[in-house]
This record gives C-alpha cells, structure tokens and sequence, in this order.
C-alpha cells in the first residue's frame, strides 16, 4: 500500500481507536489493502470503520509464509553490523531479487549452505548476557525455507573472533564434515559430525588459518608463508594425513586478499595479489597443486592506479571459466575500498573478456552456480545489493536497506 493511502487509514483510525489500543500502522498495512481505495479520503474510510471489526477477511490465524526452496540463484547476505553481537543473514532469490526474510545469529557468525541439501549450518557465538558473561561457541542447523533453527551443536568455545570471512567455515562436499576455524588457544580446525550430530575434535594447523573443504573428509588451510597445507581426518576427526605446497605467492611483495575465488566442488582455488596478480591452485588431489602465475593488468593500467578491491573481491564461475574481480583506480594499500567495475577473465588464457560497470560501488561480489549465472555485488556503505545479466551487464534487481554493514555474500554450493 503506498504512503497517501496509509496516511490516510491512519487518520481515520486515530479517530475510531484511543492511541493506547491503536494497533499503528501494522493494523494499517493490514487492512489498508482491503479499504483504502485510490480516491479515499478520511470521511470515506470513517464510514467503513465498522466493518473493520467484522469482517471475515481478517483472521486471527497468521499465516507463515516459506521461502521457495534453495536452488543455484540462493544467495546468503551476511551483516555483522561492525561486531555487534547480533548477526543478521538475508537470504536473497537470485532470480528476482525477492528478499525471503532474516535469520536472526550471533556474533560474528558464518553461515554455509550444504552441497547435499542445502540445508544452512551456522558456525555462532552467543552470550549468557547479551553480550557478557559466559561464551558459548555452537553449530546451528536452519530450514532454509522456514528460515527457522533446528537444532544446536555444541563445539568449543574457540572460534575465531575475526571479521566475517567464507573461510571461517566450510563443510564438506558429501555434507557430513562441519569445519569451523578457530584462532586461540592456536590455529585449528574444529570437526564436527552433521550425521551424528557432535564435535569431534580438533586438529591443530599452526600458522595457518581459515578451512576450505577439498573433498568428503579433507580440508585446505593458507599459511604464513604463502603455502597451502591440506589435512585428511578419519571418522572420528583424527589426522590421517597432511601435505604441504611450496609457498603459492610470496606474502610479503604479493600479499593476497583472505577470500579467494574458490569452487568445492570443482576444487579450483584463484589467489589474487592486492596488485593484480593471479595465482591458480588445484585443490582436487591429494595435494595442492599450483598453477602458472598471471596478471589482471596491463602496464597502463597499473600506471593509472587500476587495481582490485573491496572485502570479497573476487568469484569464480567453474561452468564457464571466468573470473570475476572488482575493480578500480585506487590508491597503494586502498585494497578494502569499494569498487566501481567488475573486470571478467577467461582462466584458461588469463585473457579479459569483459568489463562490466556497476550502478553502485560494490565491496563485495559474487556470482551463482547457474549455467547463466547472474553476478551479485554488495556495498557495505550502502547496504544494498544489485544484481546483473552477466552476459548484457543490464541491472536486474536492487536491494536496499540490508541491515547495518553487511559484509559477506555466501552462495548455495
């Protein structure tokens, strides 16, 4: 119902109810639709006040509504809100923009998507005070539909404390293994069961942090020294076995973003430099393998300050090949700003295929698991996501109002 209509409703109301009892503007949006015709004015709506306690087009059974179910276009807003103990995530409908409700999480908290079921499982962190007192670090299970929690795993209460990343937690691909990365009392990786519904144990990875699930019971982790180490566990969460790479990329001359591009399933992982430099890794075997090293940018481009950023700056779509970085002309360690471009690359050549400019500068981007994928790009500024026709680049749906400094986009694997 648009604003002339309720404000009407509402007047007519603020004569017929005692402020106290006035249900405001819920009741308006209620019943609006019903009485609040194009044309009415106050007088109009007065004389229809009596059937407003009478009709039988009200009900006092709500009826609750269920998100469609999860497909290749769900796609998860994450908005932590600058650490505040209350996480917000906003499923997305890819597919029309359609914003399907809110699940109301802890602090800090990493939701991911299984690629059995889609079921959602949330790495979270609640208090026995609001925000004081006792720390309780859990696994959450939510109906992506109802957008309801199920049940509660519990786990130990060392997850890490850092801003929201997708590599604070991962499950595997056959969706039994919840990984969730811890940082204190060291660098770890806590199992856990979804089958059977506990916490395993944990698995030291020194110097190394965030997890990425490489397969049914195999898990990768970045290190100090620009390596990548991937450790295969047993059913009861004990190492079996780990491998180490040689460094990827040097740490310090080519430091890289904390979200690479990464497909699971495909186990194909894009590390990108704050300068532009891309670095390949299979991670589909038994160890890492690294590819050969490439660049987004030309000379002049480089010259004229082009370089990617934002939070999450990077997507990779394994169906098709491509890329995805967001880019712009920045100043030298301006890697977090906000970007107006997003620049399209065929992996196999390392070749640009497109560029695509945004309506609103995004932080973070992403794209589906469609076969025509759609590209998602969120500002944090200005809490609002847009989406595009990658092969036209045209804007198909805008999203605003998402919450207060939405800061990650998880997709549904």
């Amino acid at each position: 119902m648009n604003k002339c209509k309720c404000d009407v409703l509402m007047k007519a109301m603020q004569r017929w109810f005692p402020a106290p009892l006035l249900g405001g503007l819920a009741l308006a949006v209620a019943v609006g639709p019903v009485y609040a015709e194009k044309g009415d004015d106050v007088m109009e709506i007065e004389d229809k006040m009596p059937a407003i306690l009478t009709t039988d087009k009200l009900s006092d059974t709500p009826e609750i509504l269920r998100a469609p179910p999860p497909d290749d276009r769900r796609m998860y807003v994450v908005d932590p809100a600058a650490f505040d103990v209350l996480t917000k995530v906003i499923p997305i409908d890819g597919a029309s923009g359609d914003y399907l409700g809110t699940m109301d999480t802890g602090l800090l908290a990493v939701p991911q998507a299984s690629p059995k079921d889609g079921q959602v499982y949330v790495a979270d962190t609640r208090y026995s005070m609001h925000s004081r007192w006792d720390k309780d670090d859990i696994v959450v299970r939510w109906d992506p539909r109802e957008l309801k929690p199920l049940e509660v795993i519990d786990i130990p209460d060392t997850r890490s404390g850092a801003m929201v990343h997708n590599g604070g937690s991962a499950i595997s691909n056959d969706g039994r293994y919840f990984y969730s990365y811890q940082f204190t009392p060291v660098n770890g990786v806590v199992i856990v069961d979804l089958e059977k519904k506990k916490y395993l144990d944990t698995i030291e990875t020194s110097q190394c942090w965030y997890v990425y699930a490489t397969g049914n019971n195999r898990f990768a982790v970045r290190c100090r020294d620009g390596s990548i180490t991937m450790v295969t566990h047993d059913g009861n969460g004990k190492e079996v076995s780990r491998v180490s790479s040689d460094p990827i990329h040097p740490p310090v001359d080519q430091p890289t973003y904390n979200d690479p591009a990464y497909d699971q399933l495909t186990g194909k992982m894009y590390l990108v430099s704050f300068w532009g430099k891309v670095y390949p890794v299979d991670l589909s075997g038994d160890k890492p393998v690294a590819g050969q090293s490439w660049d987004l940018l030309t000379g002049d481009e480089r010259d004229n300050n082009w370089a990617p950023g934002g939070w999450q700056p990077l997507a990779y779509h394994a169906k098709s090949g491509r890329l995805f970085v967001a880019m712009d002309q920045r100043a030298k360690w301006a890697h977090t700003s906000e970007s107006g471009e997003v620049w399209v690359y065929d992996v196999n050549t390392g070749k640009r295929v497109k560029k695509m400019h945004l309506s609103h500068e995004a932080a973070n981007i992403a794209v589906d698991r469609a076969d025509k994928p759609h590209l998602y790009a969120l500002s944090s500024h200005h809490q609002s996501l847009d989406i595009y026709d990658i092969e036209t680049g045209a804007l198909i749906a805008h999203q605003g109002e998402l919450g207060h400094e939405p800061r990650l986009l998880v997709t549904n694997p």
